[in-house]
């Protein structure tokens, strides 16, 4: 079974985004880390094993860095939609999703926390063809967590309110390829809304702890 994982949002300037999402939504976070590309990003949690992660480019946009990547993207000075991401049950999924699309299950590293531990992410269609096979048509890769205790949903966060479920998210795809693409008991049982315009994740909203909703609207980068 599929399940909803993570969701991506690219800032320029990491403290400042974090801020305003906080703001705007009252969600509380936490620090989550730095990936070895020179990316750093925040964990707030959104309930349900969900999470969104913001993230900022950390170095100087040098070319042919994380950072420029980063640069273009965010040229107009404004937040960013990256990508979404689904989680499978078991390996044997994984695999499945991988022949499906032509790609394989990938062990790579992921972000060095605070503590100094290095994450570990198991991802199909694996990360060189997640671009043009999924984010980049508004579909969703795939993750794997062998531990569940690890989810970063579970992590312990700062001043705010926890997400305790996410009640939409509109996407920006085709919706006979997006239902194609993750399967149609996935697709009737996520809170999708397919919407038009560029492909990609345009809004989230989600149900906090205390029973509020709020949304968090953004456009879709244009990868």
């Amino acid at each position: 079974m599929f399940h909803l994982d993570h969701l991506s949002l690219a800032v320029r300037d990491l403290d400042d985004g974090v801020r305003r999402v906080h703001e705007e939504t009252g969600l509380a976070h936490y620090e989550g880390g730095v990936f070895a590309a020179g990316i750093a990003n925040t964990i707030f949690p959104l309930g349900g094993d969900v999470y969104l992660e913001v993230e900022a480019a950390t170095g100087p946009a040098k070319p042919d860095t994380a950072a420029a990547w980063f640069d273009g993207l965010l040229a107009d000075g404004s937040d960013r939609w990256l990508f979404w991401c689904l989680r499978a049950d078991t390996l044997e999924e994984m695999h499945a999703v991988a022949e499906r699309l032509g790609g394989e299950v990938a062990r790579v590293p992921g972000r060095v926390q605070p503590d100094g531990t290095q994450r570990i992410i198991t991802t199909a269609p694996g990360p060189g063809r997640a671009f043009d096979t999924c984010w980049r048509r508004g579909l969703p890769n795939w993750f794997y967590r062998e531990d569940p205790a690890t989810n970063p949903d579970r992590g312990a966060v700062g001043p705010g309110e926890r997400g305790a479920a996410v009640t939409r998210l509109e996407i920006g795809a085709d919706p006979g390829e997006l239902r194609d693409h993750i399967g149609a008991e996935t697709f009737d049982r996520l809170p999708l809304e397919v919407v038009p315009g560029r492909p990609g994740v345009h809004a989230l909203t989600v149900r906090t702890a205390s029973g509020r909703e709020v949304t968090l609207r953004r456009d879709p980068a244009e990868l």
